[in-house]
């Protein structure tokens, strides 16, 4: 197995929706909460909760923060749900809230929480060879101790698209950088985890 096919298949499980399509629906889903409508808030909820407690992990080490952040973010969507407007993208607006919320827990509460590397990886059902699944094991291990070289800033824009599936222009949203800035990472970051894994070509 390539490198780069290697690299693909811990990079997390694509988005079914294209770019357009979800925007499309998004943007109906704001439109439906911004009229009251509780379903179209649940829909929202549904799809995004699953995918922010990841991201946030990597702020606070704590999966109980982490929930009641995320509960948080969504409880004020709901309560000023006429002025939910998620002018880029609803996704890069929920992780942009969530991490903002993160900020402030650590101001208060310094000392307390590492930030830590998610464990995510993706299982392979299409590779049952003992040898293979040996390899790719040895692989994941090396690919997470190479991702801990990575300057934190550049680790954190690498995991937020290849784990987190968001865009270029979505991360840009979050960071408050250009998406140039957020290619630029991205491509630093790859080149260095090729390098450093490339005794497994």
């Amino acid at each position: 197995m390539a490198l780069e096919q290697k690299l693909n298949s811990i990079g997390g499980v694509g988005l079914s929706l294209g770019k357009d399509e979800r925007a499309i629906r998004d943007n109906q889903w704001v439109e439906g909460v911004n009229k009251g409508e509780r379903k179209a808030f649940e829909e929202i909820y549904r799809c995004y909760y699953p995918q922010l407690g990841p991201f946030l992990l990597r702020y606070v080490n704590s999966e109980k923060v982490a929930e009641d952040i995320i509960h948080n973010v969504f409880y004020k969507v709901w309560e000023n749900r006429e002025r939910l407007r998620a002018d880029g993208t609803l996704k890069a607006y929920l992780f942009k809230a969530v991490q903002n919320q993160a900020f402030k827990y650590l101001a208060k509460n310094k000392g307390e929480n590492t930030v830590e590397l998610s464990d995510k990886t993706t299982q392979s059902d299409t590779d049952n060879n003992p040898e293979i699944i040996l390899e790719l094991k040895e692989f994941k291990e090396a690919y997470r101790y190479a991702l801990k070289k990575l300057p934190e800033k550049r680790r954190n824009i690498f995991l937020m698209h290849r784990e987190d599936h968001l865009t270029y222009r979505e991360i840009s949203e979050v960071l408050n950088i250009s998406i140039k800035t957020v290619e630029t990472q991205i491509s630093r970051s790859m080149k260095f985890l090729i390098d450093q894994l490339s005794r497994f070509r």
